[in-house]
């Protein structure tokens, strides 16, 4: 069975996270142009989220993305690891409602049916190469918590309705979605493609995965802006955040946050 995945070079994954932490430090003392460092490996994991919510009008997801980012950075005195701006861009993004209208393509039909973790979970994973462990601080759920939600959101994404399966038909289906993480050895992928082989079921499923994640490519590829678009943004987001002065924590909040990242005002800013 070949590799499910559909990774890529990613800014995220591949620059060193601690390098990116101090970044965020720098931005946390009023540095804008930290912070457009900081935003500019995210860009795109937003505007896949928008696309995979629904939204498919330019000048509104370029909008929703300034909003977005005025928010994290208004926030960003109180972010102090990389997953705290991951927890908070989490955040942010599920609080934007779902856009339904009757023209949209069968695809944004299905991806518009998941709920706001499952979205996460695939442009995080599927599109945008995080790891589990990243996605597991970023959702603040345990790891083992994250599969069935992505299983739940591919078998809605290949419209697969059959309910009454047995036990080992249901976990092989699980294999397999969770196989698109790349994470099997070769004796797992091995022994992976012979219970598919033997079960037409699972069979037809990974078929069926393998066809969408050719549409998720293309979606990830329309979803992206080129570099003019980019550059265009963030000249826009810098001048929008030189009026936004960041909330600062108090000396309580400062040390919670040390510990643990609970202490951030969470409401979206009107606007």
């Amino acid at each position: 069975m070949g590799r499910l995945s559909i990774k890529t070079s990613n800014s995220i994954v591949s620059a060193s996270r601690g390098i990116l932490r101090k970044t965020i430090r720098l931005a946390g003392r009023g540095d804008r142009y930290a912070f457009k460092a900081v935003a500019d490996p995210y860009l795109n994991f937003v505007t896949e989220y928008l696309v995979v919510t629904g939204y498919h009008d330019s000048d509104r997801i370029r909008s929703l993305t300034r909003k977005i980012f005025q928010n994290l950075w208004q926030r960003i005195a109180y972010t102090r690891r990389v997953s705290d701006l991951e927890r908070q861009l989490f955040i942010f993004l599920k609080q934007i409602p779902v856009n339904v209208s009757p023209f949209q393509d069968l695809l944004t039909q299905k991806l518009v049916m998941l709920n706001a973790l499952q979205r996460f979970l695939l442009v995080g994973r599927d599109l945008e190469n995080w790891n589990s462990k990243n996605l597991s601080l970023a959702s603040r759920l345990p790891k083992q918590d994250l599969s069935q939600p992505l299983y739940d959101a591919w078998k809605i994404l290949v419209g697969f309705k059959k309910a009454d399966l047995d036990f080992t038909t249901n976990e092989c289906m699980q294999k397999v979605v969770e196989s698109m993480e790349g994470g099997l050895d070769a004796y797992q992928q091995k022994r992976l493609c012979r219970k598919v082989k033997e079960n037409a079921t699972v069979s037809a499923f990974k078929a069926d995965c393998l066809n969408l994640r050719c549409e998720l490519v293309e979606l990830r590829q329309n979803s992206r802006w080129d570099a003019k678009e980019k550059k265009q943004f963030f000249e826009e987001l810098l001048e929008d955040i030189a009026l936004i002065t960041p909330a600062k924590p108090d000396l309580v909040e400062r040390f919670q946050n040390q510990l643990s990242f609970q202490c951030a005002p969470l409401e979206v800013r009107e606007g």
